[in-house]
């Protein structure tokens, strides 16, 4: 087998095995464990990150939603 192909067959199969890693399904999280890391404040759980970014999300959709409709017709 030549060098190149040699190299082009392990890309492929590089390239395969990582996509078939990330279909793998992964375990739930749990909302209610603490969370860890740097940025944690005390007694922060995880499922309050998720609930503090869906609320920014609703608060900043409108705005969101006007700068698209208005880049739109440029």
């Amino acid at each position: 087998m030549k060098p190149l192909q040699a190299i082009a067959l392990a890309a492929i199969l590089a390239a395969g095995t990582g996509a078939w890693a990330a279909d793998a399904p992964a375990k739930p999280m749990k909302m209610d464990e603490p969370m860890h890391g740097e940025m944690k404040k005390q007694s922060m759980k995880k499922g309050d990150v998720k609930k503090a970014a869906k609320k920014k999300e609703r608060e900043l959709k409108p705005m969101i939603e006007k700068e698209t409709a208005g880049s739109a017709k440029k």
